[in-house]
């Protein structure tokens, strides 16, 4: 178990800081983060999640890191968009 990490089952919820879908590539694996009530979120089994959350982009020249893993407020709005942000 990953501390401070919500698991949907087994999958760990991360979150992409832009409420958009996004595709993104990490190696040779693709990822697809859905977004619903403007938060985007992918479930991943936990070997997956460090490669992800060392994962850096942004716009105009700038690089930070841009998935985060997903508190349980952020979960329960994407759920059912009563959840708070």
């Amino acid at each position: 178990m990953i501390e401070g990490a919500v698991y949907m089952g087994e999958l760990v919820a991360l979150r992409y800081d832009q409420p958009i879908p996004k595709y993104v590539r990490v190696g040779t694996k693709d990822y697809v983060f859905e977004c619903q009530h403007g938060i985007a979120l992918i479930f991943v089994p936990e070997e997956e999640v460090s490669p992800l959350l060392s994962y850096v982009g942004g716009c105009c020249g700038g690089q930070r890191h841009v998935i985060s893993l997903c508190s349980p407020i952020l979960y329960s709005h994407w759920l059912d968009g009563k959840g708070g942000r």
